[in-house]
């Protein structure tokens, strides 16, 4: 019985060895967006990290809670960011449809309806909000928008 239980546990005991080893460490990272001094509430952030090298990352991301208030997910719920430079978009779709799907690739899904904010910083090759996640930093992101 012994040598079977053994047995059942080897799978995961290498699967726990291997699983994660290709991936960057990530650094909490959080913000807060805002439209004219007030919170945006639902708006879906998206850190796309910048340089060829890394243009196949994941992309972290996050939804806005109903005070603007976002935590930044790249492999986990909440858990943050790699270290490195990102062009940031911002997705604030009215309400009315479907919600966004939403996944550790960054991805969205089908919109809600149309982007508030006109899709200014929609795309991450226009987008002029740029960012760096540094280790030893704060990470506290703030992003007036107008």
């Amino acid at each position: 019985m012994r040598f079977f239980f053994v047995m059942a546990f080897i799978p995961a005991f290498i699967l726990c060895g291997c699983a994660g080893n290709d991936r960057p460490p990530v650094l909490k990272a959080s913000g807060e967006v805002t439209v004219g001094g007030k919170p945006v509430d639902g708006a879906l952030v998206v850190f796309h990290p910048q340089g060829k090298e890394r243009e196949r990352d994941v992309k972290p991301f996050a939804k806005t809670d109903d005070q603007g208030k976002f935590n930044l997910s790249t492999y986990a719920q909440d858990d943050g960011a790699p270290e490195g430079d990102y062009a940031i978009t911002i997705v604030w779709n009215k309400p009315g449809g479907p919600e966004p799907k939403m996944s550790f690739t960054g991805e969205g899904g089908p919109k809600a309806g149309p982007d508030r904010l006109n899709g200014r910083f929609g795309t991450p090759s226009a987008t002029p909000l740029k960012k760096t996640v540094k280790k030893g930093d704060a990470n506290e992101f703030k992003f007036e928008l107008k």
